[in-house]
């Protein structure tokens, strides 16, 4: 029984060696698309023709982002709206980007109504966040796993949640995405040293995230409605207003359930 119990836990860390290994390459071929795609995404902004970015166009394009990323974000909104089909394209790698580097996006997120509608800044807006949870989920697995379990004595309600979370998975994850009870960007990264697997957490994230990016994004199409004249349908300003007030109550109401689920969860760890 002991040697069995041996073989069986070799087993099991070759096999997490050989998934770390696959993620790791994955997050190369992810990072190494995101630099191509925001120098490439930043240069078209700027006016300029090409094909494939070189070397001093990418170096360029990513110290442009980190020596003034707010800056950066506050122009998308104005190349968008300039560059036509690619505008969409441009403010995903950008807001993709921005989430990896834990820059906060909400006007970003708000933006994305006003520039694409609720079904179109949702859908953006969703599938970048979901992008970046990923890759920075890998990268607190693998290349910064050290520094990010060293970080989780600063967050010991990641340790309370680390059993649960490894039993539950997809639902536990859900409910943390519904809650407000860690910040979106940094929690990224420190999921990747929690026993939770990569494809629970994923669609967890990606379902969670989504009813806070609708109210967001239906945020940013009301102020369009409001400060635009003939950007469509106009309705009276209050309908606007209680329409904003329902999807935010309502979103209340979710994050204090799931709030509620997970105190009970970590209860019954504690018994």
């Amino acid at each position: 029984d002991y040697l069995r119990a041996e073989e069986d836990e070799i087993v099991k860390d070759v096999t997490q060696m050989e998934e770390e290994g696959e993620m790791l390459g994955v997050i190369v071929a992810a990072v190494g698309a995101l630099v191509l795609g925001l120098t490439a995404a930043m240069t078209v902004g700027m006016g300029v023709d090409i094909s494939i970015p070189n070397p001093t166009d990418t170096y360029n394009a990513i110290q442009t982002f980190l020596s003034n990323p707010t800056e950066t974000l506050q122009s998308v909104t104005t190349q968008v709206q300039s560059m036509g089909n690619l505008g969409l394209v441009y403010f995903g790698v950008v807001y993709t980007v921005a989430k990896i580097l834990a820059i906060p996006a909400i006007p970003l997120t708000a933006s994305a109504g006003y520039l694409f509608g609720v079904t179109g800044g949702t859908a953006v807006v969703l599938l970048s966040a979901s992008v970046a949870a990923a890759v920075s989920f890998i990268i607190g697995r693998t290349l910064l796993r050290g520094y990010v379990e060293s970080m989780l004595d600063e967050y010991p309600k990641f340790r309370k949640i680390d059993g649960a979370i490894g039993r539950e998975g997809f639902k536990l994850m859900l409910l943390l995405r519904l809650s407000p009870i860690f910040p979106f960007a940094l929690s990224n990264y420190l999921y990747g040293a929690t026993s939770v697997k990569f494809w629970p957490y994923f669609w967890g994230t990606m379902l969670g995230f989504a009813p806070g990016t609708l109210a967001y994004v239906y945020a940013g199409e009301v102020g369009k409605a409001l400060t635009l004249p003939g950007s469509g349908e106009v309705q009276p300003w209050y309908v606007y207003a209680g329409g904003l007030a329902l999807v935010c109550g309502i979103l209340k109401v979710v994050a204090d359930v799931a709030t509620g689920v997970i105190d009970n969860m970590e209860d019954e760890d504690a018994l």
